[in-house]
């Protein structure tokens, strides 16, 4: 029997590439049917005069693949089943079958809301100002490809084995040195469980400790998906006023409340800073009440005045603090790894809950960035964003202060946005966004930009500006949309 085969000599793939790719297209074709006969090496190899070792080698290689077999007495054919027979439905059922039966199901007992994610959907040219994302730019690119190689090359492994659900350790090792340098945080790594970024950190708190008409105190504005975990797990929420200070502590239930949510190094979407005194207070509060408080420290990477604060959890003396942090602004959200540092008598539950929502993250992204970490590169990379954030922060400042005079701008002292308090004289804050972007310009009121705000007061004339992700140019070009729209509000009134 004759193969047609078209063998190119000068191809970039090599002539046995060739024959085991003809061959078996040719078999899922069906011009090779199930236990036809091939010819011989020897033969095939003079018919296209090539090495005999050549036709002998890509044999081979499609016995092993499973679309040939070798016969005693018969010699080469095809496969009764060739491996594509086992992947693919014979015959792909009907669109038009019988119409579907309507069935009573039992109810969805899930509640809750979507949340905003921010999407590349938006119409270019267009500068967005979206609070908290990064500059892809400044993504590590070499450094990380270099650490996959270093991590493939070390061992396999971890790509077919499970391993600690909790994550692993070496990456758990090196989260935990780092929140006790940089956070004044002292714990050890069996403290720490890697979640897939904020939102399963605190879905797995939720789940640890809200349950129907659990009390849980939030920030007033504050994190809208935070609302949202907490409300879908039968949270009450309990909102209590920022002020220039942070969360104003004095308002604080004195009962009725198991679990505090708060950020306080950068809060959102305010930008302040919890101050020393509410610190101690909210820790005070904690230990008299029992709650539980969960400190988000989402951008605490990036402090543009002097030394950070301590975090909550460092000054916890009574082990009421959850600790939780994202690497999503320091790298990307495309990096999904995030981790959460539990008190001693959570760690258990902790768990127990991660395993049954999952058995780990991928060890591969895991390997890498427990490489990264502890070299030097991520020291290097936060140093070279962090002075990027800042310029790109004392150009916007700049650029708004000579555009409008003195701004109302909270939270510049570190972060990757600030919530600009708008002049009276420019109108509400939801027009002046849907102004902006009919001039390619995105701002965010605190509702388009993912804050809860019951009443708050900030949500009429306060916008959210992130800049970390702009360049200079967008800056420029941004600033100059805004003050070409005010100077056109301000000669109509």
């Amino acid at each position: 029997m004759l193969i047609e085969l078209s063998l190119q000599r000068r191809a970039d793939i090599s002539l046995q590439e060739q024959v085991v790719e003809q061959i078996r297209q040719r078999i899922i074709a069906g011009y090779l049917a199930p236990g036809s006969e091939l010819p011989s090496s020897r033969e095939l190899a003079q018919q296209y005069q090539v090495s005999r070792n050549t036709i002998s080698i890509a044999y081979d290689r499609l016995i092993g693949q499973g679309y040939l077999e070798t016969v005693k007495g018969v010699g080469t054919r095809v496969a009764d089943n060739i491996p594509d027979a086992c992947l693919v439905m014979e015959q792909a059922p009907s669109p038009d079958g019988p119409d579907e039966i309507p069935v009573a199901h039992a109810p969805i007992v899930f509640r809750g809301e979507g949340f905003s994610i921010p999407q590349r959907a938006l119409p270019r040219p267009a500068i967005d100002l979206w609070p908290g994302r990064p500059n892809s730019a400044y993504f590590p690119l070499a450094a990380w490809r270099r650490l996959a190689d270093e991590a493939l090359a070390g061992s396999a492994s971890g790509l077919v084995e499970y391993g600690d659900p909790i994550g692993l350790l070496s990456l758990r090792e090196a989260i935990a040195r780092r929140v006790t340098a940089a956070r004044g945080l002292t714990c050890g790594a069996e403290r720490v469980v890697i979640t897939s970024g904020t939102q399963d950190a605190i879905n797995l708190v939720a789940r640890m400790l809200v349950a129907e008409g659990t009390g849980v105190v939030l920030e007033n504005p504050g994190y809208g998906s935070a609302a949202r975990i907490f409300q879908s797990h039968g949270g009450r929420i309990l909102p209590v006023l920022v002020d220039r200070d942070g969360i104003r502590t004095d308002d604080l239930p004195q009962a009725g409340a198991s679990v505090a949510y708060v950020t306080p190094s950068h809060q959102f979407p305010t930008g302040v800073a919890l101050s020393t005194d509410r610190r101690r207070a909210l820790l005070e509060w904690a230990y008299r009440t029992g709650a539980y408080v969960i400190e988000d420290d989402y951008d605490s990477d990036f402090n543009y005045s002097g030394p950070p604060l301590m975090s909550l959890a460092g000054a916890d003396r009574s082990q009421s603090v959850i600790y939780i942090g994202t690497f999503s602004k320091s790298l990307g959200a495309g990096v999904r790894t995030g981790f959460v540092v539990l008190p001693p008598r959570l760690v258990e539950a902790g768990r127990v809950i991660k395993t049954m929502g999952s058995y780990g993250h991928p060890w591969l992204d895991q390997a890498i960035l427990s490489r990264f970490l502890q070299g030097e590169a991520f020291q290097r990379h936060l140093r070279f964003i962090r002075k990027a954030y800042a310029d790109t922060l004392e150009l916007l400042t700049r650029r708004l202060t000579a555009a409008f005079g003195p701004v109302d701008l909270w939270g510049t002292h570190n972060g990757m946005h600030v919530m600009w308090r708008l002049p009276d004289w420019i109108g509400p804050a939801r027009q002046f966004k849907t102004r902006l972007e009919q001039h390619g310009v995105h701002v965010h009121t605190l509702a388009s930009g993912g804050a809860y705000d019951a009443a708050s007061g900030y949500g009429e004339n306060a916008i959210l500006l992130g800049y970390a992700a702009l360049s200079q140019r967008e800056v420029v070009a941004a600033v100059g949309a805004m003050a070409r729209i005010a100077e056109s509000i301000a000669s109509r009134t």
